[in-house]
């Protein structure tokens, strides 16, 4: 879901950014120009918050995937040495 809202905020950014060479191109409205660049203000804001968002989930599973491994060797040291005892 965050990927989806990341990828169309960039697309919006690139959107806009269309809107605003075509803006300059034709009337060199002030205050539409000031508007949009707001809007990609606000786009780019959202998008970093997105980002960094995402990269904190993707770390947390790979933490939760490193422990969960690692309680599997151990589970199995253990076992092992459990066997040696017993022989």
């Amino acid at each position: 879901m965050e990927a989806t809202a990341l990828s169309a905020a960039k697309q919006n950014i690139r959107q806009l950014k269309k809107q605003k060479v075509e803006i300059l191109a034709s009337t060199r409205d002030r205050k539409a120009l000031k508007r949009i660049q707001r809007k990609v203000k606000l786009l780019k804001r959202q998008s970093r918050d997105l980002a960094h968002e995402k990269k904190l989930a993707g770390a947390k599973i790979a933490a939760e995937t490193a422990a969960k491994e690692a309680a599997e060797k151990a589970a199995a040291a253990a076992a092992k040495s459990a066997q040696a005892a017993a022989e």
